[in-house]
Parts: C-alpha cells; sequence; structure tokens
C-alpha cells in the first residue's frame, strides 16, 4: 500500500530528460524512485559507485570554501 509521498526539487531538464529515459524502458518516475529506495535498503547503501576525492582533490575543495584559490590549471592536477 503506497501512503507516503515522497518530493524532491529538481532542475525542470533534469525531470524532461529523465522522465524520457524511463518511458523508452516503461518506467515513471515514481516507479523509478521506489526501485532505486528498494535498491538502497536491499543493498543497505547506495546502489551505485560514488567517486570519492583523493587527498589532493579535497585540498582544493577546502582551498576553493576558503576562497583561498588564486588560480588553477590542468597541469596542477
Amino acid at each position: 500500500m503506497l501512503t507516503v509521498d515522497v518530493r524532491s526539487r529538481v532542475e525542470p531538464e533534469l525531470k524532461r530528460e529523465a522522465t524520457a529515459v524511463l518511458s523508452a524502458v516503461g518506467l515513471d518516475v515514481s516507479t523509478a524512485i521506489r526501485l532505486f529506495l528498494r535498491s538502497v535498503v536491499d543493498k543497505g547503501g547506495l546502489p551505485i559507485e560514488v567517486p570519492r576525492p583523493n587527498a589532493k582533490t579535497l585540498a582544493a575543495i577546502k582551498a576553493a570554501k576558503a576562497n583561498k584559490v588564486t588560480e588553477v590549471s590542468l597541469e596542477d592536477f
């Protein structure tokens, strides 16, 4: 029995594109969200691999948040 609403704010274009992709495989957004949430529960975590930043990336993020970045080039990475 479905009795709880789940709301999420996303960009309109993201919703349009996702709706089109899901529709092509016979799903609606609500069903896809239920499948995702069921996968989270079944796996005990996210059902996808989420990349974790390395130490250099974390340092760059910290510097950017502190407004201490003056210049960055691709050679720095």
